[in-house]
């Protein structure tokens, strides 16, 4: 759910999945053999979601006047590796993450700060776009508000949040946590980590006093998948990823919206 608690996140097991790089596919397991698995499968299901996410992020934001020169904020940012996906459409790039072993592997230019992101020191309206990947269905004891009020809050008037997270409504998804019951967490899942509901984090965007809400289906892929299967899904899956309700059932799904003045008078 997405109400506020009053708990706090386990940032010593977030950090320990950092540390510890474990690799599914190379754990050993008889679930991670070539019949269930490869590396083929896992990262042409990951890099085809990225690729429509922020592609889609740059035809988001370009008619903004900070096209081409934003100053972007990843958080949290892990190893870095989404920064080369925004090539041409920054100024500067800052990250903030937990794991300082994974802010290490940041790419050079990449401004960081190792802090949980409720504990930043960035000041309030200094980005115009925050880019927040995979992170929430990991903190759904805390709720996501009292992150989406932070972020709201670090960007500038008319700067954009954008989020990716997987759908509690994939249907493969409920199938793998009900097979975890009986061979337990043979991919390193983080106890907490689960996927969300879209329909509230929607409306969670919207209490925050986010505008213009957008919500885009990455891909109806899974990293299980055989290889031939993604590629005809693939060219499928158009236009049911950007329909509503049909995009909801997606594995990934893609949120853009925008901090704006509220001009109505009254």
């Amino acid at each position: 759910m997405s109400e506020d608690k009053n708990t706090i996140q386990d940032l010593q097991a977030e950090k320990a999945w950092h540390d510890e790089e474990k690799f599914y596919i190379d754990s050993g397991h008889w679930t991670s053999s070539r019949l269930f698995a490869s590396r083929e499968r896992h990262w042409l299901s990951c890099d085809i979601e990225k690729i429509r996410f922020y592609g889609y992020l740059a035809r988001y934001i370009s008619k903004k006047p900070y096209y081409h020169k934003a100053d972007i904020l990843i958080a949290p940012i892990g190893t870095g590796h989404e920064v080369k996906y925004l090539q041409g459409l920054y100024s500067k790039v800052y990250g903030i993450d937990i794991s300082g072993k994974a802010l290490a592997q940041c790419p050079g230019h990449v401004i960081k700060e190792e802090a949980s992101i409720l504990q930043s020191k960035q000041p309030e309206g200094s980005f115009d776009i925050i880019i927040c990947p995979l992170f929430l269905h990991h903190v759904h004891k805390i709720g996501f508000k009292t992150f989406l009020t932070k972020y709201y809050s670090l960007l500038r008037i008319g700067g954009v949040l954008v989020i990716q997270e997987p759908s509690a409504f994939f249907l493969p998804s409920k199938i793998s946590s009900f097979l975890r019951i009986f061979m337990g967490n043979v991919t390193g899942l983080v106890a907490d980590e689960k996927p969300i509901c879209p329909t509230l984090l929607t409306r969670d965007l919207k209490e925050a006093g986010f505008k213009n809400i957008r919500c885009r289906g990455l891909s109806f892929n899974h990293v299980r998948y055989p290889v031939f299967f993604q590629l005809i899904t693939l060219l499928l899956d158009w236009p049911w990823r950007v329909l509503w309700p049909f995009k909801l059932f997606c594995n990934g799904i893609g949120w853009y919206c925008e901090k704006k003045i509220d001009t109505e008078i009254g």
